[in-house]
C-alpha cells in the first residue's frame, strides 16, 4: 500500500493538483509531502501525483533522477503528459501508472500500455449551511489579517444567544502569496470562532458587493486603527452595512462608536439587530460624499 502522496505544490487553496493530492491523501489516511523532501524521507512506496508543466526544469530533472534509481519503488498519477524526457523516465520506472483521463493513457500507450485511466473528482458535496442569525463579513489583503481583534469579537459572540458565521474573503497584494503564515492565522480565527468560519478566497468587486448585502455587519481591523484610506470600510458603509473596527486618535472624527461605526474596544456585548441597522444607516449617510467623484473635485480644486 502507498505510504505517502508526493506533490509539487501542497497548498490546496492555490493549486488544483495540490487540492486533489490533499484529498486523496486524506482518504487514504497517509501524509502529503512535497517533492523536494522525497529523497530525505523514509517512505517505502510513495504515490507520485504530478503535473510536469507546473514544475521547474531543475526540480523535474532531480525527481526523475531520484526515481530512476533501482531501489526507488513508487506509483505514479499523471494529471497531464507533455512528452518530456523526464516524464518518460518516471513513467517507465513506476510500479503502477494512473492517469487523470483516457487521453493521457492513450498518449503514453507506447511507454506504458498497462496504464489505468481514472478521473479527478470535484469538490465534495457539503450539506447546505442553515441561515445564521448573524453573518459577518471580513475582507482585505491577506498579509494584513490580525487575529487579536477577531478573538475579541468571538468572545462577545460566545456570550450571545444568536447563531453566527464569519465569512473571510482575502485579496493578495502584488508580490505576496497565500503562504503558510496566512493560513495559520486563518486557522487561529477559525478556532476562535469555534469553526463557524467560511473562507471565500478572492472575490471580484461584484461578488463582494453581493456578499455585503447578505451580511449583518462587516468586521475590519487595522494595525494602527481605521483611517480615511481604508477602502474596505468605505465600501461597506456605502452599502449601509454596519462596520465593527478599531478606533484611535487618528481615526476620522466622523467615525464615532455606536453612532457611525462600532469600536471593538468599546463593545461589552455584541450589538443588537436594531443597533446594527441604526449604525448601518448612519454610517451610510456619513460616508455618502466619500466617493471618487468628490475626490476628483477636491484634487481639481486643490482643497
Amino acid at each position: 500500500m502507498n505510504d505517502c502522496v508526493v506533490s509539487y505544490h501542497v497548498n490546496p487553496f492555490t493549486c488544483g493538483v495540490a487540492r486533489f493530492n490533499r484529498s486523496i491523501a486524506d482518504v487514504l489516511g497517509i501524509p502529503l509531502i512535497q517533492v523536494g523532501i522525497l529523497s530525505s524521507s523514509v517512505f517505502n512506496l510513495p504515490l507520485i501525483s504530478i503535473k510536469a508543466s507546473e514544475m521547474n526544469e531543475l526540480d523535474l530533472a532531480t525527481l526523475s533522477e531520484y526515481l530512476s534509481r533501482p531501489e526507488s519503488k513508487f506509483d505514479l498519477f499523471l494529471h497531464t503528459f507533455d512528452d518530456l524526457l523526464e516524464e518518460r523516465t518516471i513513467i517507465r520506472g513506476a510500479r503502477r501508472v494512473f492517469t487523470g483521463n483516457r487521453e493521457i493513457a492513450h498518449r503514453i500507450g507506447t511507454i506504458r500500455s498497462d496504464a489505468t485511466s481514472l478521473y479527478a473528482p470535484g469538490a465534495g458535496v457539503r450539506a447546505r449551511e442553515p441561515r445564521q442569525d448573524l453573518v459577518l463579513l471580513t475582507f482585505g489583503m491577506a498579509h494584513k489579517i490580525d487575529a487579536f481583534n477577531y478573538e475579541r469579537i468571538s468572545r462577545l459572540l460566545r456570550a450571545d444567544d444568536r447563531t453566527y458565521r464569519l465569512e473571510i474573503s482575502s485579496a493578495l497584494h502584488e508580490g505576496t502569496s497565500f503562504d503558510e503564515e496566512f493560513f495559520s492565522v486563518a486557522e487561529e480565527i477559525s478556532v476562535a470562532f469555534a469553526g463557524n468560519v467560511t473562507f471565500l478566497g478572492f472575490l471580484a468587486d461584484e461578488e463582494v458587493s453581493r456578499r455585503l448585502y447578505q451580511s449583518d455587519a462587516m468586521v475590519a481591523f487595522f494595525p494602527n486603527g481605521v483611517r480615511e484610506n481604508n477602502t474596505t470600510v468605505f465600501g461597506a458603509m456605502a452599502h449601509g452595512i454596519p462596520v465593527i473596527t478599531n478606533l484611535n486618535n487618528f481615526s476620522p472624527d466622523w467615525m464615532v462608536h455606536s453612532e457611525t461605526v462600532f469600536d471593538v474596544g468599546q463593545l461589552d456585548a455584541f450589538p443588537s439587530s436594531g443597533d446594527l441597522a441604526r449604525v448601518g444607516i448612519a454610517g451610510q449617510m456619513a460616508a455618502v460624499n466619500y466617493n471618487f467623484a468628490q475626490l476628483a473635485l477636491r484634487i481639481l480644486s486643490g482643497v
